[in-house]
């Protein structure tokens, strides 16, 4: 954040000298009149005058720029007193490459961007701007916009993170994305302020400690999936809002443990996952292994599966007011049936929790939980059949799970009878009630 400390002048006279003069030549070649090369004369004593390694940084990149544009260079020396009190010579030597880079594909625009200067980086700490500068290189490749915006805005990045190793942690994972995808660069840090701010919920005391690991996780997803890492990132605060911190690491752990079956995988369990903490934490551990179950069938499935879990916990454990420990008993039963479906049939299990929530309005969770064990005694070597059976979409499927054998209705269920029930008790007591099933 501070400029940079002055280091001890070159290294000899005779290197002072040789800078100078090697300086002096080619601003000789780029002035115009007699005015402008004694202003330039100037210029090449001041830079000559720098710490040795970034004097002749200077000297190599305005060669460098020279072949390119004698404009380009001069206005890149012209910059270098004021940006080598900030920058360090490698740095500086990274900063004009992006220049030459910025003035090989239109040479007014590297023209302006020496022209700029560097000041916007006072505001970067020190062990983040190379990485800046390697970001930007990265980009550069790809989109040379792209680039010139992650550096325009990086005091803006910088303030939004307020922490240094945070900083350094952010901008690794916008290298490692840039690798493949200069725009999913961009998109990941363009999020950062939003991120960051979410990250504030948790509380001075744990807003560190959730970024680092969000950070970590998210770096994982980078190097294991590339531009998934940005989605994932983006995908964040939705996942974790209304967790505390502890909720928030469960999740960000178990979302990275999926990462082996692929980041969309992960990315979906890290979504779904949040849901089913907020609905339903008392189950999370249960869904997570049937998650793992249907995983050891394909990817396909496991995607399928994290994709519905939400909607099944909405309708069966609910939220607020409407949410109770039977509820969440309900859920975990049903979760736990579905489990021993996924270790024989992945797209049975599926089918199951998806028809549980109306399964369990007609009936009992016993007669439920039997009605599951059956359906994997029925059509052992008939997947199709199987899993038509889940899905309700037989008669003698609906029959045994109103308690039939399967060849003919025994009982009713009570979905059928509910309203009559409700017309009865309310004749008897004056009371409007609701009929619903019990565990």
């Amino acid at each position: 954040m501070g400029e940079r400390e002055e280091n001890a002048g070159p290294e000899s006279g005779g290197e002072a000298v040789s800078v100078e003069r090697a300086l002096g030549e080619h601003l000789r070649a780029a002035a115009s009149g007699a005015g402008e090369r004694r202003g330039l004369a100037g210029l090449a004593r001041e830079i000559a005058g720098l710490p040795a390694d970034a004097a002749r940084a200077a000297v190599e990149v305005s060669a460098q720029l020279a072949a390119i544009s004698l404009r380009a260079s001069v206005e890149f020396l012209r910059a270098v007193p004021a940006a080598a009190r900030l920058l360090d010579a490698g740095e500086l030597r990274a900063w004009g490459e992006l220049g030459r880079r910025l003035a090989m594909a239109d040479v007014e625009t590297g023209a302006q961007f020496f022209a700029a200067g560097v000041s916007g980086l006072a505001g970067v700490p020190r062990g983040a701007r190379e990485l800046l500068l390697q970001v930007c290189a990265r980009q550069m490749t790809l989109s040379t916009s792209i680039a010139t915006d992650t550096f325009r805005n990086a005091p803006a990045l910088a303030e939004a993170v307020g922490d240094p190793q945070l900083l350094a942690a952010v901008l690794e994972i916008a290298t490692e994305i840039a690798r493949r995808s200069a725009r999913h660069s961009a998109d990941f840090i363009a999020d950062v302020p939003r991120v960051f701010t979410h990250f504030d919920e948790f509380g001075a005391d744990d807003r560190r400690r959730v970024a680092v690991a969000a950070a970590r996780t998210v770096g994982v997803f980078a190097a294991r999936a590339g531009g998934v890492a940005a989605e994932a990132w983006s995908a964040l605060p939705g996942a974790t809002r209304e967790l505390d911190a502890e909720g928030a690491l469960v999740l960000l752990r178990h979302a990275e443990s999926f990462l082996e079956h692929g980041g969309a995988a992960a990315l979906h369990v890290l979504a779904a996952g949040g849901e089913v903490l907020r609905l339903a934490p008392e189950v999370f551990a249960d869904w997570i292994a049937l998650l793992r179950a249907v995983a050891a069938r394909g990817n396909a499935p496991l995607v399928a599966l994290a994709r519905s879990s939400p909607a099944f916990f909405h309708a069966v454990a609910g939220r607020g007011a409407q949410q109770s420990a039977r509820s969440s008993e309900l859920a975990r039963r049903a979760v736990v049936v579905a489990r021993e479906v996924a270790l024989v049939d992945a797209e049975a299990a599926i089918s199951c929790l998806r028809s549980a929530p109306a399964a369990l309005r007609a009936t009992t969770v016993e007669q439920f939980e039997r009605w599951a064990r059956e359906g994997l005694t029925r059509g052992r070597d008939d997947a199709r059949s199987r899993r038509s059976y889940y899905a309700l979409e037989t008669r003698q499927s609906n029959e045994a799970l109103r308690g039939g054998d399967g060849s003919a209705g025994v009982g009713l269920a009570l979905d059928e009878v509910a309203q009559t029930l409700r017309l009865y008790v309310e004749g008897l007591t004056g009371r409007a009630v609701d009929v619903e099933a019990v565990g």
